[in-house]
């Protein structure tokens, strides 16, 4: 059984998006310019393989990182609540 988390594969895809789109539109460009071949098909090339990177890295690693953002969430808690405490201590 494997275990996949659509979720954080679809965080992590998003993420990727902004690079992946910036790498398409290079590629395509250059590849339309040069003759080397359309403009969508260069574009395809350099994007597709790193939002399915993304997608494939937050389906595995789903677990690892909701572990991580608990624990973070739950320290800057913990921070704040310690740091009240001293507030209120007159030493």
């Amino acid at each position: 059984m494997e275990n996949k988390n659509d979720f954080w594969a679809n965080v992590s895809m998003a993420a990727a998006t902004p690079v992946a789109i910036a790498a398409g539109v290079a590629k395509g460009a250059y590849d339309a310019s040069t003759d080397n071949g359309a403009f969508s098909e260069g574009f395809s090339a350099a994007a597709g393989p790193i939002i399915r990177a993304a997608r494939d890295f937050g389906a595995e690693h789903g677990t690892t990182i909701t572990k991580g953002v608990v624990t973070g969430a739950a320290g800057a808690i913990g921070v704040r609540i310690v740091n009240e405490g001293l507030r209120h201590l007159r030493l």
